[in-house]
């Protein structure tokens, strides 16, 4: 596998392989939208607007291989220029840092330390975590989008065009709430039985994050 598939797998193992059937948290509320160029326009225009994202987050995670559901839980940090900190809280302890030019990850006291701009994989880990976060994924051209809504959230489903991507991610949805168009869920699928659902709350939005949450301090 060369550096790029190994980025996108590395992508796949720090999310824990997002899961989405059609819809899963909506059902058959969602219907499409009569004009998804308007949408992706708008929610574009509003990942321009955003500075900073602070939020809690709930993950839950089946497996065919196993009979329970597996949930943890943490909290994220988004501000531009690219800082980013993904921190798992419960019911261990791990973090995705992205901060000046630097992937880092902590598991426990171990911590790992990438530079994004020399190497292919992490620049392609960065653009796409970057961009999940902030919503402007939508601007990528490596996916095919269809949209859908419901009366509270908008719905894109993106399928990978290339087929490296295709390997470990078959398809992602983000929803949206439509009150404010930020990040409301993100999932993605792998197979018919391996899932998981993340879910955020208590968001807050263009709040002054100091430059000590960009650590692998926890």
């Amino acid at each position: 596998m060369n550096a790029r598939g190994a980025g996108l797998a590395l992508i796949w193992v720090l999310f824990c392989s997002f899961y989405s059937g059609s819809p899963p948290m909506g059902g058959d509320d969602f219907k499409p939208v009569e004009d998804p160029g308007s949408l992706v326009t708008m929610l574009n225009d509003k990942a321009l607007t955003i500075n900073s994202i602070q939020s809690r987050f709930i993950q839950k995670k089946q497996l065919e291989f196993l009979d329970e559901t597996i949930v943890s839980k943490g909290r994220f940090w988004f501000r531009t220029e690219n800082n980013l900190k993904w921190a798992y809280e419960e019911p261990y302890e791990y973090a995705i840092i992205i901060s000046e030019g630097k992937f880092y990850t902590k598991d426990g006291d171990r911590v790992s330390v990438y530079d994004i701009e020399s190497n292919a994989a992490f620049r392609e880990i960065n653009e796409l975590i970057i961009g999940l976060v902030k919503g402007n994924i939508l601007e990528q051209e490596r996916f095919d989008i269809k949209a859908y809504e419901d009366n509270d959230q908008y719905l894109l489903v993106l399928v990978p065009r290339e087929e490296q991507m295709k390997e470990v991610i078959s398809a992602m949805d983000i929803y949206f709430q439509k009150a404010d168009l930020t990040v409301a869920a993100i999932t993605m699928k792998e197979n018919e039985t391996d899932r998981t659902e993340i879910t955020f709350f208590d968001k807050r939005i263009n709040e002054i994050i100091p430059d000590s949450v960009f650590t692998t301090d926890y």
